[in-house]
């Protein structure tokens, strides 16, 4: 699987990849916790899938939908 595309909205994020059976896939982050007492904590592995679909352009759609854009 490899990332096609990133989208920003404020604090939320999006990746859009394309799978090694050809199907795109959208992953929305989870916001990332304010560090406290200089911690510093990143946490990439949370995300909720909100689309596998044939086509490109469908998951962009859904990304966009989920992140309010």
């Amino acid at each position: 699987m490899f990332l096609v595309e990133e989208r920003r909205n404020g604090q939320r994020r999006a990746g859009i990849y394309m799978r090694t059976d050809g199907l795109f896939e959208g992953r929305i982050y989870r916001p990332e916790p304010e560090p406290d007492c200089g911690q510093h904590l990143r946490v990439d592995d949370e995300f909720e899938v909100c689309g596998v679909t044939e086509t490109l352009s469908r998951v962009e759609t859904l990304v966009d939908e989920e992140l309010g854009l």
